[in-house]
Formats: C-alpha cells, structure tokens, sequence
C-alpha cells in the first residue's frame, strides 16, 4: 500500500502553524512541518510529523525533497500556509516606513513567494490552502497593516485561482485548488489578543482545513 501524502504547514513554528501541524499530525494525517528555525524536540517527537528546516523561501523545495527522501514518504499532496501572524502596534499614519515595509514582506509577499516555490512539488487537483484573519475583512485600529495586507492577501489567492485555471486546458484535468480559510476570531490560548469577543479552538481550524483537504468542491473560501 502507497503510504498518504503529506500535508505541508509552512509556519510551523508559529502559534497558529504549530498547532495545525500537530493537530493534523495528532489526527492520522503525516505532516511536513516547515519552519526558519529547529522545532522543540517535544514536537518532532510526535508521530507523523516530519521536520522541515528552511531559512530561506527559494530552498524550501529542495529541503522539502531531502526530508521526504530521508523518511521514506512522498511528496506532500497539499500545502497550508500559516505565514505572517496578528498584531498590534501605532495608528496606521504613524506607521514607519520600514515597519510598513516590513509587514508587506512577511504578510504578502512571503505569500506569494512560497506559492511559486510551493505549487510546482503538487499535482493536478492537490489543495493549496491560506491561512487568513478578521483583520482582512474588518478594519481594525491598530492593525492596519495587517488589514490591508490580509485584503491583499485575499485577492492573490483569488488571483492564483483564476491564472491556475487559465493556464491549463480542459484536457489536462484539474489544477492546483487554492482555498482562503478565514479565521475570523481570535485563536484560543493566544495571550496576545485582549479579551475577545470570541474565539476559535485550534480544533475548529484543524476540522475545517480537513474538509478542504479531503473534499476536491469545497469552498474556495471558508469561514471559522
């Protein structure tokens, strides 16, 4: 019997990636859990997953070949990109200019640089799935430049759906699906967030990302 196709979580070392990688993982599904620096030993130990060290977008797929080869499992059927993360800082006109700078590198153009690095190791059909928050639908004071980078962020997605469908014919089955899933609440357990309204549990995101990953006509965006 072929052995499951990964799933690969770029950001797992992040509050949001590191729990839907081991939530997966904890679920039966292998994982590649990508990240810039060494993940704690507690957390490779955990059966399924996979360690994937990449300091560098551009080398990512060649770390991602060199870990499966070295563990016997194939390339990943499917791509969850936990990039970027929440904050809150200075009125968005009192935002630096290198800090604006900054937050467009690590919230939209990392985004995009690991979609061209990423989608090439998946095949026709396989899902490619962002991770997104409220901030990207509602404005929110002091959080500006995470609003308007989680808009961006919501139509490159739309954007790299529609040239991957143009791009390939009929004739050649499916192309990569890329989906949005919006967190719209806080995520439980996260000390940054100020008394929410509401939260999120990291199994509510860990549940929906299995109904984008296991059904082809999901939603291209959903909500949690």
């Amino acid at each position: 019997m072929n052995s499951p196709r990964p799933v690969l979580v770029v950001g797992a070392s992040g509050f949001v990636g590191s729990r839907v990688a081991r939530g997966l993982a904890a679920g039966g599904r292998p994982v590649l859990a990508a990240a810039r620096r060494p993940l704690p030993e507690w957390f490779i130990a955990q059966p399924g997953v996979i360690p994937v060290l990449s300091t560098e977008v551009t080398a990512l797929p060649g770390a991602v070949r060199a870990a499966c080869a070295q563990a016997g499992a194939p390339l990943p059927g499917a791509v969850v990109a936990s990039i970027g993360g929440w904050h809150k800082g200075a009125p968005l006109l009192d935002v630096d200019a290198s800090e604006w700078s900054a937050t467009l590198a690590s919230h939209l153009t990392a985004h995009l640089e690991a979609a061209r690095a990423l989608v090439p190791l998946l095949e026709p059909g396989d899902p490619y799935i962002v991770l997104n928050g409220a901030a990207s639908r509602e404005a929110m004071a002091g959080s500006g430049a995470i609003s308007v980078t989680g808009a961006g962020l919501a139509m490159l997605v739309q954007v790299l759906r529609l040239e991957s469908r143009q791009a390939r014919p009929p004739e050649a089955g499916p192309p990569v699906r890329f989906h949005e899933l919006v967190i719209d609440h806080a995520v439980s357990g996260d000390d940054r967030n100020e008394d929410p309204a509401q939260t999120r549990t990291p199994a509510q995101v860990v549940s929906a990302l299995g109904e984008l990953l296991d059904h082809p006509g999901a939603p291209v965006v959903v909500h949690v």
